[in-house]
């Protein structure tokens, strides 16, 4: 059996016979952006919004301080043209400019806004999200919020999937942030245990446990 950091069995997420890839992306010089809520609201967003452009599933994720984990599945012979090239750059791109407008102004830039005649398509947060329109400045970024290129790897077998799977979880326990893999909020690890049914980014997953 392959359990989750809990002790809980994992949930098999249907058939992983095609382009399977994980990949691990940073920040710029490891800047600890995304201790901000709003920026990983922001995060998972673009996430979403690409999920469904581009067909891919996500399988798995956790977004940390300063980089992102995240576990991709598509089907290659339907869409033999996606590289995860072409989807991080879709995300980093997007993100970027969403995340640096926030963090200069303290609001949404009205250029990205999905409710502006001129919204880019690259910007898609939840109807129900509430800015804070404060106009409060934060401390200065730096003028990139990635580094340039990411990791990544391919997923050849179930077992692998499973392992890495676990890794991404229990990475916030790993780095001191939490205690437990259910404690910490910017992960798939709620979503894929079935703890709760409220989420921006939407996780594949089945209802039949790994045995």
């Amino acid at each position: 059996m392959i359990f989750g950091g809990n002790g809980v069995k994992l949930k098999k997420i249907g058939s992983l016979a095609n382009r399977r890839e994980g990949l691990t992306k940073k920040t710029f010089e490891n800047y600890s952006y995304f201790r901000d809520d709003k920026c990983c609201l922001m995060l998972l967003g673009e996430l979403e919004f690409y999920r469904k452009r581009l067909a891919f599933k996500v399988l798995g994720y956790v977004i940390m301080p300063d980089h992102l984990h995240c576990l991709i599945f598509w089907d290659a012979e339907e869409y033999p043209k996606l590289t995860i090239s072409k989807i991080m750059q879709g995300i980093k791109s997007h993100s970027a400019k969403e995340i640096l407008c926030y963090l200069r102004t303290g609001r949404r830039k009205p250029s990205l806004s999905p409710y502006s005649k001129g919204a880019s398509k690259g910007s898609h947060l939840p109807n129900a999200y509430e800015w804070e329109n404060t106009g409060r400045v934060h401390t200065k970024p730096e003028t990139r919020i990635w580094q340039k290129g990411f990791y990544d790897f391919n997923i050849y077998n179930e077992e692998k999937f499973y392992k890495k799977l676990n890794y991404i979880h229990n990475n916030p326990v790993s780095a001191g942030l939490c205690e437990n893999p259910e404690d910490y909020q910017w992960s798939s690890y709620h979503q894929i245990m079935g703890i709760n049914e409220v989420y921006t980014l939407v996780v594949a997953r089945a209802a039949n446990p790994v045995t």
